[in-house]
């Protein structure tokens, strides 16, 4: 090997480590913030080189093969970001520079993240990246559940509510964006409880916790979901051959199940969940004993916590937007005369933020891994049903939902990486099968 690749190898090795500094750069960041009023923390900056490395990665290394086409593809979405930034100027009745730069940071950490990881995988040793890739991703959330369960159990928790709302973020800043990443890394902690030692059971509950204690429905979403398919594709493994899982780690599973129904009642989500209904004037104490019937605009308001009023004011600011803001985008937050508000609904924000040429442009990459994803499906179907990759697809799922329903996945780096992480993992192993 001569010291150009040893060189490069280096780099995918360090890249892949990254994985496992995401929790400490929240901690930091969170800390940061609440302790200094400090913004501009390490986490930031670190984020920012990792962003700078990879996009120069993909664009200047010639030896992982795609260079060309990163070279042109980023090269379109740079000229994208310019005319969006020039038609913002021109159109937005409040321009600030520094925030619509910031946003169009944050959404393309994504997709350099996923081409990055994507090229990283194809590069090494199946061997060396797919153990890897697995392990870092669970040993990560593994942390966040720790320090979450850690933050519970001394009372030292930051709340994650204001206005009586129960529940807590542990030591960390943003609740939508730690419980995104432990739900769509659950599924990946789930497996190495299934095949690795019982002590990773414990691990696996203090990841549980965290989420519960976050009192988001998706939390509790996530952990339901993981569980079902878990336990599900446990036995189909063992059905189809491969290997069976020890019986008494589907015990495990099904008692899982069985507490996370009976102390439902108890959990945060509860509380939160009846305070929410009474706030929209239900109550089902009294619904027994009459006909209350539960509209669909309270239906909305429940599964999208009130974003659905800012979809609404997107939608007027796009129908009266110019038509080169309706191809190319209306920046951040829209055309909007007072306060900026995100909808927190990714693909809406970025559609409404890029316009349809620039969304079409942006999920480009995607639609590309997602295609090889589906042709997999048809081709080959028991490649599905093999539980990493069940689990690992399982992670993917919940990260695009959670992204389309609460946000901060697609626009919020800490998050996005590790949707990337897998979402290419699966690619680069279908690509491995040849197909």
């Amino acid at each position: 090997m001569n010291k150009k690749s040893t060189v490069i190898n280096q780099l995918n090795k360090a890249f892949l480590l990254f994985i496992l500094l995401q929790p400490i750069l929240d901690l930091f960041t969170s800390l940061s913030i609440r302790l200094l009023s400090n913004d501009f923390t390490i986490g930031l900056v670190i984020r920012m080189l990792f962003l700078a490395a990879a996009g120069l990665y993909l664009i200047i290394v010639r030896n992982h093969g795609y260079q060309k086409k990163n070279l042109i593809y980023f090269g379109l979405v740079a000229l994208l970001f310019v005319l969006n930034l020039a038609l913002s100027s021109v159109y937005k009745p409040i321009f600030l520079l520094a925030e619509e730069v910031k946003f169009l940071l944050k959404v393309i950490y994504f997709n350099i993240a996923l081409c990055l990881y994507y090229v990283v995988f194809t590069a090494m040793k199946e061997s060396f990246w797919r153990e890897r890739a697995i392990n870092y991703i669970a040993y990560a959330v593994f942390l966040l559940g720790g320090l979450m369960t850690l933050a519970g159990l001394t009372g030292t928790g930051f709340a994650s509510y204001e206005g009586g709302k129960m529940g807590h973020v542990g030591w960390f800043y943003a609740g939508n964006e730690i419980g995104a990443i432990m739900a769509i890394g659950l599924p990946i902690a789930l497996y190495m409880a299934l095949n690795k030692s019982r002590w990773y059971w414990l691990l696996l509950l203090s990841v549980i916790y965290g989420l519960l204690a976050l009192g988001t429905k998706v939390g509790y979403g996530a952990i339901m979901i993981t569980l079902i398919i878990g336990a599900v594709m446990a036995l189909v493994q063992g059905r189809i051959g491969r290997y069976r899982i020890p019986r008494i780690r589907l015990i495990f599973i099904g008692v899982l199940m069985l507490l996370l129904v009976v102390i439902t009642p108890f959990t945060p989500l509860a509380h939160n969940m009846n305070m929410h209904l009474s706030w929209l004037g239900i109550n089902y104490e009294e619904e027994a004993a009459s006909t209350q019937e539960v509209t669909d605009d309270q239906v909305q308001n429940i599964v999208y916590s009130g974003r659905e009023k800012y979809w609404e004011d997107y939608r007027l600011y796009f129908s009266e937007a110019s038509l080169p803001q309706k191809l190319f985008g209306m920046g951040y937050a829209g055309n909007y005369k007072e306060e900026a508000k995100m909808i927190e609904m990714d693909f809406h924000d970025i559609f409404y933020s890029l316009g349809v040429i620039g969304t079409l442009l942006y999920f480009l990459p995607l639609l590309c891994m997602l295609f090889h994803l589906i042709h997999m499906l048809f081709k080959r179907f028991s490649f599905f049903l093999e539980l990493e990759n069940a689990l690992a697809a399982t992670g993917v799922i919940l990260g695009f939902g959670i992204s389309y329903i609460a946000g901060h996945v697609l626009t919020a780096p800490g998050v996005s990486l590790f949707l990337a992480v897998l979402l290419a993992f699966l690619t680069a192993k279908v690509k491995k099968e040849g197909v």
